[in-house]
């Protein structure tokens, strides 16, 4: 029984990586991919190792929890690069227009539709609106199934105004790939729109 769960758990690990990182896959961007999934391998062999290590007494057991501890932490840390992390650290904490700056930097180094539309959202949340806009445009030229890039545009230009150009994106965001946990807030602020129009 350990085993099928041990197997269980490493398809739901894959299966995740998968559906955060499909854009990864359309953009062919096979080097960012597998440095996102660094910590999914350390799960992986991790489970695979956890059958060699139940009969063992000893300190086998606690070096083997020890060390796999020290390899996902560290994975981690490599997996995400350190200015992704600062700018979410700063959008989070409301400095958007270092958010912006790092975003910035970061699509220029790294050209995906997920740093744009980043850049979109922490630029339109300082209220450069314009650039924001283009930022999106941007992250949708690169994907057009992208979800997010459409949501983040339409939030934008709700935001400024112009009703029937967020309706139109925010029915792409919809019929694109956007992640769940944004899909009802995109309903919800359509029908909104809609109810206003």
């Amino acid at each position: 029984m350990p085993i099928v769960l041990t197997f269980l758990l490493v398809f739901v690990a894959w299966r995740f990586v998968f559906s955060l990182n499909k854009d990864l896959v359309r953009a062919r961007a096979w080097g960012e991919l597998a440095r996102r999934s660094l910590p999914f391998v350390g799960i992986t062999a991790m489970a695979a190792t956890a059958p060699l290590v139940q009969g063992s007494g000893g300190a086998v057991p606690v070096i083997w929890v020890l060390g796999f501890g020290l390899i996902l932490i560290a994975s981690r840390f490599i997996s995400e690069p350190a200015r992704e992390r600062k700018a979410s650290k700063a959008f989070r904490g409301g400095d958007y227009e270092r958010a912006a700056s790092l975003y910035r930097e970061l699509a220029e180094t790294s050209p995906l539709a997920r740093n744009y539309a980043f850049l979109g959202a922490a630029l339109g949340a300082a209220e450069r609106h314009e650039e924001a806009i283009e930022a999106s445009t941007r992250a949708v030229e690169l994907d057009p199934q992208y979800g997010l890039a459409y949501y983040n545009r339409a939030l934008i230009l709700r935001g400024m105004g112009r009703k029937n150009r967020a309706v139109k994106d925010l029915q792409r965001a919809l019929d694109a790939d956007l992640p769940r946990r944004y899909k009802k807030t995109a309903q919800k602020t359509l029908e909104e729109i809609k109810g206003t129009k």
